[in-house]
């Protein structure tokens, strides 16, 4: 009998390679999103492995290097458009995080992002919220090793009466910049009720954020 199974696909070389492609895409972004955990873990879930799967697939398609049945997202990663859907990809619809507080300064050389003029009372507090926290990752993906890597910054949290300041965030550990590997700069917020020694964290969808602030290569 015919029909769509292991085995046919097997003995049919294209839908075989496709297969495998896609198979090897979901690992990725299993891995992607375990290198995310620091982040994510505060978030709900719900279609988020579908919708990375899209974005990666996508990603995957610019390969320019591969041949067709071997296409990767690493590849597709070292184009400016890879790059430009990985930045643009929407974590959270509800809590834009560069809406509330602007963009930040970039700097390559150390990882460092910076807001010159950070102004806590600009976000959109839920309610009941008092304070908001913020987590900065750089998750760097080695495509030699196919290995992610995450190095995290301290959180920081402000609370909705803090004043205006410089806010700097970088990882605690430095970062070499090598060659190969691709460079995610990411950066998590979420609200919390903090009463005396009493926090409660909050579950509405703007509760959470979740953005990709760039992402470059090593040279």
């Amino acid at each position: 009998m015919g029909g769509f199974n292991y085995q046919n696909n097997k003995n049919n070389p294209r839908i075989y390679k496709n297969s495998d492609e896609l198979s090897l895409c979901s690992v990725f972004v299993k891995e992607f999103k375990i290198a995310l955990r620091p982040v994510l873990k505060h978030m709900r879930a719900g279609s988020l492995h579908q919708r990375l799967m899209q974005l990666f697939l996508k990603i995957k398609a610019l390969d320019r290097v591969s041949e067709k049945g071997s296409l990767n997202v690493g590849e597709g990663l070292k184009t400016l458009k890879g790059k430009l859907l990985l930045r643009m990809f929407v974590f959270t619809p509800k809590a834009g995080i560069r809406q509330q507080f602007g963009n930040p300064h970039i700097y390559e050389e150390d990882f460092r992002v910076v807001w010159d003029d950070f102004d806590p009372s600009s976000a959109r507090f839920p309610n009941a919220a008092t304070h908001v926290e913020l987590h900065y990752l750089v998750v760097a993906y080695d495509t030699t090793r196919q290995a992610f890597s995450t190095y995290s910054a301290a959180p920081v949290r402000r609370s909705t009466v803090d004043g205006r300041e410089r806010l700097a965030l970088q990882p605690h550990d430095p970062i070499v910049k090598k060659a190969g590997v691709h460079y995610m700069l990411i950066l998590g917020t979420r609200f919390l009720e903090i009463l005396g020694t009493e926090e409660y964290e909050l579950f509405g969808k703007d509760a959470v954020g979740v953005e990709i602030l760039e992402v470059f290569s090593g040279s």
